[in-house]
């Protein structure tokens, strides 16, 4: 070997070294990120262990992770944590639980949990929603720590809410939003005293009044697809997946298209910053004639799988009255997600009533994303169904065993 080989051979092993050096050195390498989990012990994070009635959710999805340490804990066997790959104070991530309402009607309860934070770059929240008999979310309260690159030891947080009649379910969660790792454990629900604050505060879009026409109202009405024609009579069976039989909803034209793709229905993002998409089909119902039959509720059930998804991909149906106004709704939002996922069987069951005069159902991609649909189909069910499937009946899990 020649002097020029060797000393070439040097000289590459010298770059390479101070090459390792500097990334191991330099906090900026994404990898340093994850410094701080050294000193946990972790159960599982790329497996993704079932949470056991909870559901994972976050945005951008393929930027989080969860799993279950049994080192960090309040009580039982382990917590939950939740983390974010990139040092970034954008995105979210939650880990929900939805209950029946019913048990804690015109009650004010307190719902508590115990959490931890590691080199938090935003906020750790425990969270409770309010949803009302329309599925919609009517009240939001939060208990949050706001950190920048710090730490927070195990502190219980707590909010109050009066619980209403007109409240349905009960969605509680633990968030993250930003970069770093939360610990979540010991979530309780617990009548509160008379005299506690509700520390709940009004939330989300407010649908205009039948009786009151405006702009806002039309608005509304077209982004949800209210507004759109029935394509006829409402058909059992399979439905044609032939992309003429469909429709974009109206305010969304520019921010997604639809395409045939095979034997499969496509749903993609044709802009950056895109708000949701949503494929429907929307028919007239007879009421009248389905009670005849003993019906009790509608499924419709399809195939789904999606790609590069930045919040969610899901299908959706809702029951409407003649004046528009939804009997009921479901999105599958507490169990659907978003990344890269394949093919997998999804169905949404609604319970129908004497005022129902239209169907509407299809798909939704909210965010950045592909979703393809196929085999899609419309079935009765004669069976005593719940107004949402995906309600637990009462708290389950809430120390993550």
């Amino acid at each position: 070997m020649t002097i020029a080989i060797r000393t070439l051979i040097f000289i590459l092993i010298i770059c390479c070294t101070a090459f390792v050096y500097s990334a191991i050195h330099n906090r900026n390498v994404q990898l340093n990120h994850f410094d701080f989990l050294s000193s946990h012990q972790i159960l599982s994070l790329e497996k993704k262990p079932a949470l056991n009635d909870w559901y994972f959710f976050a945005y951008p999805f393929n930027n989080y992770r969860y799993g279950l340490s049994n080192k960090e804990k309040v009580d039982g066997k382990s917590s939950v944590f939740l983390i974010n790959k990139l040092p970034s104070k954008e995105g979210i991530a939650t880990i929900k639980q939805t209950i029946d309402a019913t048990p804690f009607e015109n009650k004010k309860i307190e719902v508590s949990g115990y959490v931890k934070a590691s080199n938090l770059d935003g906020e750790a929240l425990l969270r409770l929603y309010l949803i009302d008999n329309e599925d919609s979310i009517t009240r939001r309260a939060e208990a949050k720590f706001i950190g920048t690159k710090s730490d927070l030891e195990w502190q219980r947080f707590s909010v109050v809410a009066d619980i209403t009649s007109d409240i349905s379910a009960l969605s509680y969660s633990g968030v993250l939003q930003g970069s770093g790792q939360v610990w979540f454990d010991k979530f309780e629900i617990n009548e509160a005293p008379h005299d506690a604050k509700d520390t709940s505060t009004p939330f989300g879009y407010v649908r205009p009044k039948d009786d009151a026409p405006s702009e806002d109202r039309t608005k509304y009405l077209n982004i949800v697809g209210y507004n759109t024609t029935p394509f006829g009579k409402f058909t059992l069976g399979p439905q044609s997946i032939d992309l003429s039989t469909w429709k974009i909803s109206d305010e969304l034209d520019g921010e997604y298209q639809a395409r045939n793709d095979g034997d499969t229905l496509l749903l993609e993002s044709v802009i950056d910053t895109p708000d949701f998409g949503v494929l429907l089909k929307r028919f007239d119902f007879d009421a009248t004639r389905a009670k005849k039959e003993n019906v009790t509720g509608i499924t419709f059930r399809a195939q789904i799988k999606h790609q590069f998804v930045k919040s969610m991909a899901s299908i959706w149906m809702r029951i409407e009255d003649k004046d528009n106004n939804s009997l009921a709704f479901d999105n599958l939002r507490y169990t659907s997600s978003g990344g890269t996922r394949d093919w997998r069987d999804i169905e949404v069951t609604l319970p129908i009533t004497d005022e129902a005069t239209i169907v509407s159902f299809g798909a939704l991609l909210i965010s950045k994303g592909k979703l393809w649909l196929r085999n899609p189909q419309i079935e009765y069910t004669y069976e005593p169904i719940a107004r949402n499937t995906q309600l637990l009946a009462k708290p389950s899990n809430l120390s993550f065993e």
